[in-house]
């Protein structure tokens, strides 16, 4: 499984000569070192060796090691590093003092542990070479997204994570040469944009992409209408209630899929989509067979080799339904948590601070092809529209309770593929949406 497609289930990223500056909310001092004099720190890394994000990570930590002697180990783990930590944070030693990963990773997986250290601290100190705190450089949003909830959703001690790189899942893709006018006027809500398809499907034209083989890609419909119809909760909301009555109770989740049967039924989507094996569908968009993809802002840099000549890549968040609020940009982030038990804690925190300096995340534009976490950081061309609403704070900072991913899996993405593959009407989901909630809730009695 490859990192990019770890981030598919959101539904569920040139070193300069600057010297490090610290507050003392760090306790460490400057080129002395911190943590009493420690001359070393340990990484492990959910990057392989040979990706582009390692490239990125160790370039940083050369550039660390030069500049405070600080010798910095990295393991490269791949994706199973969070799992592979997770046993030995029960023990009196820990293998590593960072963990670098998704953000899902950390805040799901590591920090209901215990085993992460509370890093507010890290929040209130200085980017090196800036007056900028940390907190100030990457917003508030981005540290409630680095905070870990509980099952129910709310939160659970402070930020265990500093994020380094972003992505965004509900981005609409097309080809800007084919589309020239929506570059300068993305349509403002889903009746503009029907508009468009429309006028596509009376060319001949099957407008929109989906490899429905990749469930969260699917969802990303449903689950975009009812936010923009109802707020970022709902889902969950519908989702908590164990009688199931709630998904029969508001009309807004039945309109939510009724837009989707629509585009279903309607004959929107490309030939083949409900039983493409992933990447097929998004290559064929990539090669002007279809006119739009909703996809996250990796899309580029997966489909870049197979595209057709001259294929220009542009972006739009998705539009809202008419009358409503656009949905927020569903972001998820990559960072490091620092282990509670980590022998060089302060040194890890100095790596943290230093790591989002601008130079690097100009690299996570230029290099990682997505979008730095630092607002005025600009994007990639193509995903630049995407990177001005983040930089707004747009996003979607709703911690979903990690205590509903088994329903999801069992109930809603199960159904909602019938949905989207037009097996099912929008009554027929609503109905059995209400059912098989209270049926799951049942079970687990």
């Amino acid at each position: 499984m490859t990192r990019l497609a770890a981030r598919r289930l959101l539904a569920a990223v040139s070193v300069g000569a600057l010297a490090v500056t610290l507050t003392a909310a760090c306790g460490g001092g400057g080129d002395a070192g911190p943590s009493g004099g420690a001359k070393q720190l340990t990484i492990w890394s959910s990057w392989l060796k040979g990706q582009p994000g390692q490239k990125f990570l160790q370039g940083v930590a050369d550039d660390f090691e030069a500049k405070t002697g600080i010798k910095v180990t990295i393991e490269w783990k791949g994706n199973a590093a969070a799992k592979a930590l997770l046993p030995a944070l029960n023990g009196t030693e820990v293998p590593t003092d960072i963990i670098e990963s998704t953000g899902g990773a950390i805040t799901n997986a590591l920090a209901p542990t215990g085993g992460l250290l509370d890093i507010g601290d890290v929040y209130q100190m200085k980017v090196p070479g800036t007056d900028q705190t940390v907190q100030q450089a990457v917003g508030d949003q981005a540290m409630s997204l680095s905070t870990p909830v509980d099952g129910t959703g709310a939160k659970a001690g402070g930020p265990v994570q500093i994020p380094y790189w972003a992505s965004s899942s509900n981005v609409v893709f097309y080809n800007g040469k084919r589309f020239p006018d929506l570059v300068a006027a993305p349509p403002q809500d889903w009746d503009q944009f029907m508009a468009v398809l429309d006028a596509q499907k009376a060319k001949g034209r099957k407008p929109l992409a989906l490899d429905g083989s990749i469930q969260s890609y699917s969802a990303l419909y449903y689950t975009s209408f009812l936010s923009s119809i109802m707020g970022v909760d709902a889902l969950a909301k519908a989702s908590l209630d164990k009688s199931g009555r709630t998904w029969g109770a508001d009309p807004g989740y039945l309109q939510a899929a009724q837009m989707v049967e629509k585009l279903a039924r309607g004959g929107y989507f490309i030939e083949g989509y409900s039983a493409s094996k992933f990447p097929a569908m998004e290559n064929k968009w990539a090669n002007d067979e279809a006119d739009f993809n909703v996809n996250g802002t990796w899309l580029p840099g997966e489909v870049g080799s197979v595209a057709a000549p001259g294929f220009d890549f542009r972006a739009f968040p998705f539009p809202a339904v008419k009358g409503k609020k656009a949905p927020p940009l569903s972001v998820a982030v990559n960072g490091l948590g620092i282990l509670k038990r980590a022998k060089n804690p302060d040194a890890a925190k100095q790596f943290a601070a230093f790591l989002l300096q601008r130079k690097y995340q100009e690299q996570v534009s230029s290099q990682l092809q997505d979008i730095p976490v630092i607002k005025g950081v600009p994007a990639p061309a193509p995903i630049q529209a995407v990177k001005d609403v983040f930089d707004r704070g747009d996003i979607n900072t709703f911690r979903f309770p990690t205590g509903l991913a088994d329903y999801l899996t069992k109930v809603f993405y199960e159904l909602d593929d019938q949905l989207v593959f037009g097996k099912i009407s929008a009554k027929e989901f609503v109905d059995k949406m209400v059912s098989q909630t209270a049926a799951y809730w049942q079970s687990k009695n």
